[in-house]
C-alpha cells in the first residue's frame, strides 16, 4: 500500500507529527516551529542560493560541496528524509546520506527545482499554526500565548515570510539539507517510503531505508 500523498492528514496524525517534532527537539524555539510548519507547507521556495546570494553558483555545485565537507567531518545524518510541517507535502532529505545511499545529486537537484508546483495554501497554513499553537503551548509550559503572539508581531504574519532557524537549532541540527515535493520524492525513490510516519495509526508500516 503507497502513503496517500495527496490526502489531508487527519487531527490525530498531525498531532503525532507536531509531537514527535516538539519532544525531539527541545532546543527549538518558537522561530524553529514556524520554519519546520512553513516549509512542510511551501517548500524551500527561497532556497539557498537567494539566501545567501550564490546565485551565480550553480546548486549542484553547492549540494555537492556540502557533501564534501561532511564527509571530510565523517558526519552525516542517520535519516534519508524526515518529514516536514504537518501538510504532507514536503520532506527534509539530508544530502549526504541521501548520495551514500547512492542516489544521484542531480537528481536531488532537480526535484527541488521541480517542487515549488507543490506549494501549499496559506489558510492551510494558518490553520496548522493554530493547532502548532496550542500543542506546542501544552508540550512547552515555559512557552506562553504572549510569546506567540510577540513573534507573528514580529514577522508581520499575516505576510507569512520565509525565516532561517535559530542559532540554537541549527548547531544541534547541522547536516546539510533540501526540501523537495514529497510526492516527486517517492515516485522517483518509492525504496524509501514509510507509510508509519505520516500514517502511523494505519497499521501499514515499513522501513525508511
Amino acid at each position: 500500500m503507497q502513503t496517500e500523498r495527496e490526502s489531508i492528514l487527519t487531527n490525530k496524525e498531525k498531532l503525532f507529527l507536531l509531537t514527535k517534532f516538539v519532544e525531539d527537539h527541545p532546543e527549538a524555539e518558537i522561530q524553529d516551529f514556524y520554519k519546520w510548519l512553513y516549509y512542510g507547507e511551501f517548500g524551500m521556495e527561497e532556497s539557498s542560493l537567494i539566501m545567501t546570494g550564490r546565485q551565480s553558483i550553480p546548486e549542484l555545485h553547492i549540494v555537492l560541496s556540502e557533501i564534501k565537507k561532511e564527509e571530510s567531518e565523517t558526519r552525516e545524518s542517520e535519516l534519508i528524509w524526515e518529514p516536514m510541517g504537518l501538510a504532507a507535502r514536503f520532506v527534509k532529505v539530508y544530502v549526504t546520506k541521501y548520495y551514500h545511499m547512492d542516489c544521484p545529486v542531480k537528481r536531488l537537484v532537480n526535484l527541488l527545482e521541480r517542487s515549488p508546483a507543490f506549494r501549499g495554501a496559506r489558510m492551510s497554513f494558518k490553520l496548522d499554526w493554530n493547532l502548532l499553537k496550542e500543542t506546542a503551548l501544552e508540550l512547552r509550559p515555559e512557552l506562553s500565548r504572549r510569546d506567540f503572539i510577540n513573534f507573528e508581531e514580529r514577522i508581520n504574519f499575516h505576510q507569512l515570510p520565509a525565516l532561517p532557524y535559530t542559532e540554537g537549532y541549527a548547531e544541534k541540527n547541522p547536516f546539510a539539507y533540501r526540501v523537495v515535493s514529497q510526492k516527486l520524492f517517492f515516485d522517483y525513490f518509492p525504496e524509501f517510503e514509510d507509510n508509519s510516519v505520516f500514517h502511523p495509526f494505519s497499521g501499514n508500516e515499513s522501513i525508511i531505508g
